[in-house]
């Protein structure tokens, strides 16, 4: 009866001194994780540019309009559709290697709800081809490319809500703006210099 009294006891002792032990070494790793707190947008799905020191800057906000133009020809047409904004420039200005947050993190693939994109900056205005078609009396085609101008971006979380936006290379000279995929009348733009 005394034996397996002992062997009862050590059965029951065994178990919560590892248990003891498995929440000591838990509760020391969580210890010794930094908890930094970073600079992160106010509002969900918007784009600021990051400095070195984590600081955000805000990044040029447009409304886009949309515009059609057609050439007529006899037995030819051609149509293209472009987003267009003005100015030609954006007053803010980064350098080639920025950095950009965004609110928004979830569990989807952030590469399906984001994209970088080069514009073609003029004196007066910004714009992108959204489609283009052409015709003729004997058929027509319209193509619509929405890779055309993308710029390569990966992505890392961010803070608690965010996610830290790198272009896959340094950016070009140019114009270039931040967007929702698939939504692309409200733009973040910003410039790059030489």
């Amino acid at each position: 009866m005394r034996k397996a009294r002992k062997v009862l006891a050590l059965l029951l002792i065994t178990p919560l001194s590892l248990a003891a032990a498995f929440i000591a070494v838990g509760s020391l790793e969580a210890q010794s994780k930094p908890s930094v707190p970073v600079a992160e947008p106010q509002y969900m799905n918007s784009f600021y540019a990051v400095d070195a020191n984590g600081k955000l800057i805000e990044l040029e906000r447009q409304t886009v309009t949309f515009r059609t133009k057609a050439k007529v020809f006899p037995g030819y047409a051609s149509v293209k559709m472009t987003t267009e904004f003005k100015p030609g420039h954006s007053s803010v200005r980064i350098t080639a290697a920025g950095q950009f947050i965004v609110r928004g993190r979830a569990p989807i693939d952030p590469v399906s709800r984001f994209e970088l994109r080069a514009l073609k900056a003029s004196k007066d205005h910004r714009d992108f081809v959204m489609t283009q078609g052409h015709g003729s009396v004997f058929g027509a085609s319209a193509t619509s490319n929405p890779e055309e101008g993308a710029v390569g971006i990966r992505f890392e979380e961010y803070g608690a809500d965010s996610y830290r936006i790198t272009p896959d290379r340094p950016l070009a000279p140019g114009e270039y703006a931040l967007a929702m995929r698939g939504f692309a009348s409200e733009l973040y733009c910003f410039g790059v210099d030489r």
